[in-house]
C-alpha cells in the first residue's frame, strides 16, 4: 500500500474530535469571510460596482457562511457528526458552484466564450430631452461582466474568486469526508 492510499484510508475512516471540529469550522468560517470582505471593500470602500455575475456569485458564498455559522452553533448542541458532515457537505455544494461560477465569469472576462446580452451594459443610448438626460444619469449602470473591473497578479477579480472557491472547495471536501467510513471495517 503506498502513502497516498494509507493517508487516504486514514483519513476516510478515522473521525474528528469535538475541538477538531470547533477548529475547522472556524478555520473554513474565516477563509469564507475573506472573499466576500474584499468583494464588499471594493464596492463599498473603492466604489467599483459589481456587474450582474459578481452579484450571482457572491449568493454560494453567502449560502456557505450560513452553514459554517449554523454548523458552529449546532457542534454545541447536537454533536452528532452527520449533521455537522451534512452542512460541510453542503459548503462544498455551494463551493462546486461558485467555483463554476468564477470560471464561467473569468472565460468572459479573457473572451474565451460569450457572455448572455442581459450581461452586457450599453452606453451608447441616445437623449432626447433634459428629463431623460437627467434620469440617465440618476440610474447607475452596472459594469459589463465581460469587462473586468481590475486585475491583481495576472488573474481578474473573477479568477481570484475561482481559485478561493476551489481552496474552500478542497477544504469542505476534506473535511465533509474524513471519518465517512468510520463504521465499515478498514481494509
Amino acid at each position: 500500500m503506498t502513502s497516498s492510499q494509507c493517508f487516504f484510508t486514514q483519513h476516510l475512516h478515522c473521525t474528528f474530535s469535538d475541538k477538531e471540529k470547533k477548529i475547522w469550522i472556524f478555520i473554513l468560517t474565516v477563509f469564507l469571510f475573506i472573499p466576500i470582505s474584499i468583494a464588499l471593500a471594493f464596492e463599498y470602500i473603492r466604489g467599483i460596482l459589481p456587474c450582474q455575475l459578481c452579484i450571482i456569485e457572491r449568493l454560494p458564498h453567502y449560502g456557505s457562511l450560513i452553514f459554517a455559522g449554523v454548523a458552529g452553533l449546532s457542534i454545541r448542541f447536537f454533536p452528532y457528526s452527520v449533521w455537522i458532515r451534512s452542512l460541510f457537505w453542503g459548503i462544498f455544494i455551494f463551493m462546486t458552484i461558485s467555483f463554476i461560477l468564477a470560471v464561467y465569469h473569468a472565460g468572459a472576462e479573457y473572451h474565451f466564450w460569450n457572455i448572455p446580452n442581459n450581461c452586457i451594459s450599453s452606453s451608447n443610448m441616445t437623449v432626447k430631452d433634459a428629463s431623460q438626460l437627467l434620469n440617465q444619469l440618476n440610474t447607475l449602470q452596472p459594469p459589463s461582466c465581460n469587462q473586468a473591473a481590475g486585475y491583481f497578479l495576472f488573474l481578474s477579480f473573477a479568477g481570484w474568486n475561482a481559485v478561493a472557491s476551489l481552496l474552500l472547495m478542497l477544504i469542505s471536501l476534506f473535511v465533509a469526508s474524513k471519518g465517512i467510513l468510520a463504521q465499515h471495517p478498514k481494509p
